[in-house]
């Protein structure tokens, strides 16, 4: 019986590879370089992840509701006691404003104000989507562009307000009246839809801007806290654009909200006038608006919130 000693194991064993053999070829150098997609890369992104959308909006709704013991109570109030505000200044013995056709003011604003509310609160709420939604941003992956559009889903509950208060009222002054101040051919029904999308997608493209520069500091809200009542004066919600002539007529047509706005009334309710130029001004514009805010979110978006701000969304005026 032969016994195997240590020595000439080692002498079976085959010599370890030289270090020079392994490290023969030198590494690939590994650079790391900043990733832009571009607007077609970008928004595909986005439909591929649409089902976070929804699980972004509910969170967003959550949130806010949450703060307030009345909850949605307070969003219902607040929409419609500001548009019976309107009614009685501006439809009553302040301003005495007419509506065209005859048709009752109330109604005549409440068309315009469903546009102007689903710009206005997509806005403001946008603005502050990424304070809202930053835990959840910093879990899982999602396409930056769908945060303040998720954040508007409090605009949307508004808006979906305003509509059901627009079909009660049409069903009553029919029943009052015999009148139904309503439009229902096809033809002006995807008008309206077409104002109603530009009015919201203008405050998605600016959202786009303001929603990481709010992360960053509250001057932004604050701002924008100023210039929409401004806004909402010269674009034309609570007055018809008839009753402008001349150089006036032609600024608020300058305004893009204006011809949105517009659409929205000739659509639902027959009253109202787009002109061509105007509307392909207000189309090319807040195109332009929405793909300059998709390269800034590309770009900066993810540097500038930094997914790590410390603000609280603690504002109080939420409900604006």
């Amino acid at each position: 019986m032969t016994s195997t000693t240590p020595d000439s194991l080692s002498a079976e064993l085959p010599a370890p590879p030289r270090q020079a053999d392994v490290f023969e070829a030198p590494a690939d150098k590994v650079e790391i370089l900043d990733y832009y997609p571009t607007l077609r890369e970008t928004l595909g992104e986005a439909w591929r992840s649409r089902t976070i959308l929804l699980q972004l909006s509910i969170t967003a709704v959550t949130a806010y509701f949450r703060k307030y013991r009345l909850g949605p109570t307070w969003l219902i109030l607040q929409t419609f006691m500001g548009l019976i505000g309107y009614t009685l200044i501006f439809g009553g013995g302040v301003f005495n404003v007419r509506a065209p056709n005859g048709m009752p003011y109330f109604l005549f604003t409440m068309v315009g104000m469903m546009g102007w509310s689903l710009f206005q609160s997509t806005l403001q709420i946008g603005a502050r989507s990424f304070l809202r939604l930053r835990s959840l941003v910093r879990d899982i992956h999602v396409p930056l562009i769908l945060v303040p559009i998720a954040g508007s889903a409090q605009a949307i509950m508004r808006f979906a307000l305003y509509l059901i208060a627009y079909v009660i009222a049409v069903v009553y002054y029919w029943a009052a009246q015999g009148r139904i101040y309503a439009q229902l051919q096809i033809k002006y029904l995807a008008l309206s839809v077409l104002g109603l999308f530009l009015c919201a997608m203008l405050a998605w493209g600016i959202s786009m801007w303001t929603a990481p520069l709010t992360a960053h500091t509250r001057d932004v809200r604050m701002v924008l806290k100023y210039i929409i009542p401004f806004w909402m004066f010269v674009t034309p919600v609570l007055y018809p654009i008839e009753h402008l002539q001349g150089k006036t007529r032609l600024v608020a047509e300058l305004n893009p909200l204006s011809s949105p706005v517009e659409m929205a009334k000739v659509g639902l309710i027959g009253a109202g006038s787009v002109r061509l130029y105007a509307a392909i001004w207000s189309i090319g514009l807040i195109a332009a608006v929405f793909a300059s805010g998709v390269w800034f979110m590309n770009r900066f978006g993810q540097r500038v919130v930094g997914l790590t701000s410390d603000l609280d969304d603690d504002d109080e005026d939420a409900l604006i």
